[in-house]
């Protein structure tokens, strides 16, 4: 970074500045403010410079802007007279390299000449490459003790993590006190009792903000006693360290403390935010069967959508979708059901729908490679049973043999070892060809007869047969202005524009996973519509 300076003569200085600096108000005892400044203030007076400012300045000298700093080369630069800055030492000028161009600006214009008191290194716009280089040398070590300060405090940040410590603000229902955190007597009980009230299902985000104001409920680091705020309660409800886990750069991990709810209440709790489960809450027009209720949620700021009707003078009623707007501000608009209800017919009914050409030749395709799975399956596992039998044998003479003493402890180990990591790696590859149930293959059955019957469904059937049919066809629903976006459910996606047997089906054993998962809920649904 060394510069090729004017040898013009350089003009005294007349008077000085003094620039003391600490990073934080924390930090401000143990670095002295004071004795940087009579240390600076001594110097101005053994060189014969008065002084006309002073800066004591709290701030980072490597994060944010240097607003303070500015401030000071502005002062410099508005004096018709030359003027001097005094500083203690290097790092508490600067340690990093950006401010370098703006003060060699006003050296080069013979402004001010740059004292280091603690170094005993005068810098002007004549001063050699050696002096410049002993001004960069002071930047790079200020700036490595930063990083190096930054990779202490980093390792023991892991270190407190790993351990299961949680070294920022505690939540509401919690007291940080004396570096550790402790349950809040007086408002832990409110916490899991909000929780408890929401899992019901009969309680909305509203609701618990009133229950809230009503127990004068609100964060012990607040000074206001304001009580808590919906996102504020959306975000307790979303906390996993009510149960016992931390969020740590994205991920969960255990932490050391008491929790308050238990994970079955947690997950009962995520499962109505997140609308996998409809709330059961008796509100207004909570007697009116909606095709969308407990199924959208808004893209634009995560609230629960929900449906409503108007009745026209002309006495005709109409369905229209709202967003809750209990997450903060939100442009969300009402959408008229028919409106989405057409988007929907276009995109996945009218193309999911089957017709006997097409459905009974799919089935027996379908049916076809299952068992053709199942019949390799069996093969697969046949070998691998074999082949764990072996190993238990070669245990056997394994153990014989050291018993008898033909190998020493520590080869019986060593052998045992290797016969336990091949058994799990067996075991796993084993999973692998898991049994194709009868289940199975009614579910295969039963997703091929719904997606033949759903158009019809959607266009004759009543909201609630239809509200049904969406929860199973439809995941991750959002509206976004005037329309819908949304994932298919696995496999229905493959039947959206379906052509022919072959062209859709290509069993995979991925598939096999996804009709498991979905068996559950295809005979839900069954059950339901029969009932309804």
């Amino acid at each position: 970074m060394a510069k090729k300076y004017r040898y013009a003569k350089a003009e005294p200085c007349v008077q000085a500045i003094i620039f003391a600096r600490v990073s934080t108000k924390e930090q401000e005892p143990g670095a002295s403010l004071k004795a940087q400044r009579e240390a600076m203030e001594d110097y101005c007076n053994k060189i014969g410079l008065p002084i006309v400012q002073k800066y004591k300045v709290i701030e980072s000298s490597t994060n944010g802007k240097r607003v303070q700093f500015n401030e000071m080369l502005d002062f410099v630069k508005k004096q018709k007279r030359k003027t001097a800055i005094v500083v203690h030492c290097i790092d508490r000028f600067q340690r990093r390299f950006n401010e370098c161009v703006e003060v060699e600006s006003l050296l080069l214009d013979d402004k001010t000449d740059l004292h280091f008191c603690k170094e005993g290194l005068i810098l002007t716009k004549n001063s050699p490459s050696s002096d410049i280089m002993r001004w960069d040398m002071g930047i790079l070590s200020g700036k490595m003790y930063v990083a190096n300060l930054r990779d202490n405090v980093n390792r023991g940040m892991n270190y407190n993590w790993s351990i299961g410590k949680y070294q920022t603000k505690a939540p509401v229902g919690y007291l940080n006190v004396n570096k550790d955190i402790i349950i809040d007597e007086d408002r832990a009980p409110l916490v899991k009792k909000m929780f408890e009230m929401y899992a019901t299902g009969r309680h909305s985000i509203k609701s618990l903000h009133k229950f809230a104001e009503e127990m004068h409920l609100c964060s012990s680091h607040t000074k206001t006693n304001k009580p808590l705020g919906r996102e504020t309660i959306y975000a307790m409800l979303k906390n996993p360290f009510y149960y016992g886990e931390m969020i740590i750069r994205g991920e969960k991990m255990p932490h050391m403390y008491e929790p308050l709810i238990t994970k079955t209440l947690y997950d009962k709790v995520q499962a109505l935010l997140s609308g996998s489960k409809i709330h059961t809450k008796a509100q207004e027009y909570a007697k009116i069967p909606f095709i969308f209720r407990g199924l959208v949620k808004c893209a634009n700021c995560g609230s629960t959508i929900s449906s409503e009707s108007h009745k026209k003078k002309s006495g005709k009623e109409y369905t229209y979708l709202r967003c809750a707007h209990t997450k903060g501000n939100c442009h969300q608009g009402l959408v008229k059901e028919t409106l989405l209800l057409q988007q929907l017919d276009d995109e996945i009914f009218s193309k999911i729908s089957l017709n006997s050409k097409i459905l009974e030749p799919l089935k027996k395709c379908v049916q076809k490679k299952l068992l053709e799975e199942t019949e390799a399956n069996a093969v697969m596992k046949r070998q691998i049973t074999n082949e764990l039998n072996r190993l238990e044998d070669r245990e056997t003479v394994v153990k014989e043999a050291f018993y008898n003493r033909d190998i020493t402890r520590d080869e019986w180990l060593q052998e045992k070892a290797n016969i336990a990591t091949k058994r799990e790696e067996l075991q796993k590859t084993a999973e692998k060809y898991s049994d194709i149930s009868k289940e199975i293959q009614s579910t295969v059955n039963d997703v091929l007869d719904i997606a033949t019957s759903a158009s019809q469904i959607m266009k004759t059937a009543n909201p609630i047969q239809q509200n049904k049919l969406l929860s199973l066809v439809l995941e991750e629903c959002y509206l976004d202005g005037q329309r819908l976006i949304y994932k298919l459910q696995k496999p229905f996606d493959k039947l959206v524009n379906l052509k022919s047997a072959s062209s859709w089906f290509d069993f995979q054993k991925e598939d096999i996973k996804e009709y498991e998962n979905l068996a559950e809920k295809v005979q839900m649904y069954k059950t339901e519509r029969e009932t309804i």
